[in-house]
């Protein structure tokens, strides 16, 4: 049966390479696995208890078919657990709690989805965008980086082939747009008409303040976002209360984790 619901595996890496500043991780798994858009793991391989707590990573796809399966992630080396990560080989054994988190939802209405992804974030917003295009949906992408080095690999992007589809955004404006994600959306909308902008849904994942400009400029215009936090993590499932956000709730705020009721949320909810 596919693994559809949390589970602690173990299994083996077939490749592991970087592409930039970025790592691909591909690990063959005892089932196949089924995961939504925005949905996440638990992963560790280093020998030994230190660093203790396993590092979360964003499932970026999955295949497999008769009792096997592969899983493969996208990661950045950001401290030591993602360091010891980036050293393992072809055939070093990976341990895995996975499919973690809720996802990405996408409206039985016809909609127009912008895809947001700034740093590592790209990992999140990809497989929607692999959805959308089984679905025939329309979308774009917006990808966000300091320099063009940082951006993700042409051929990792998802439909990139399509002349419009994608907009490269760096700071530096050593490729794309000259400026930030936020920046290049705003840009965007101020050239759409009344009606195509009812039409947009935003799936965004990123830095918070990525997140919560891109908020600021969409909600007040009648954009609904959803927003993918990307909290520091200890557990992973709900059990620590480690990696808790502020939300809204029924007129007051309240606390929820962003393991467990997230990573994505109605930006509406996010007190930012």
């Amino acid at each position: 049966m596919p693994i559809n619901r949390p589970r602690f595996v173990h299994g083996k890496i077939l490749h592991n390479a970087g592409g930039g500043i970025f790592y691909r991780m591909e690990v063959a798994l005892p089932d196949r696995i089924e995961f939504a858009p925005g949905q996440f793991a638990m992963v560790s391989g280093w020998p030994g208890n230190d660093p203790l707590l396993p590092r979360p990573l964003a499932i970026f796809r999955a295949r497999g078919a008769r009792g096997k399966g592969t899983v493969e992630f996208v990661y950045k080396v950001a401290g030591r657990g993602t360091a010891l990560l980036s050293g393992l080989h072809e055939g070093d054994p990976i341990a895995a709690t996975l499919p973690l988190g809720r996802g990405f939802e996408f409206g039985g209405e016809e909609r127009t989805y912008w895809l947001l992804g700034g740093g590592v974030g790209f990992s999140t917003v990809f497989p929607a965008a692999v959805f959308l295009e089984q679905e025939r949906s329309e979308f774009e992408m917006f990808l966000g980086a300091r320099t063009r080095d940082q951006l993700p690999p042409r051929d990792w992007i998802p439909g990139g082939g399509l002349p419009g589809r994608v907009h490269p955004c760096t700071d530096d404006g050593t490729a794309g747009f000259f400026g930030t994600v936020t920046d290049a959306v705003r840009d965007r909308l101020d050239r759409l008409k009344t009606p195509e902008r009812r039409r947009l849904m935003i799936l965004a994942c990123g830095p918070r303040e990525m997140l919560r400009s891109v908020s600021s400029l969409a909600l007040p215009l009648g954009i609904p976002v959803q927003a993918s936090l990307e909290n520091h993590m200890a557990c992973g499932f709900g059990v620590c209360w480690g990696c808790v956000t502020e939300v809204r709730e029924e007129g007051k705020t309240s606390y929820r984790r962003v393991c467990k009721e997230g990573p994505v949320f109605d930006a509406r909810e996010v007190v930012w």
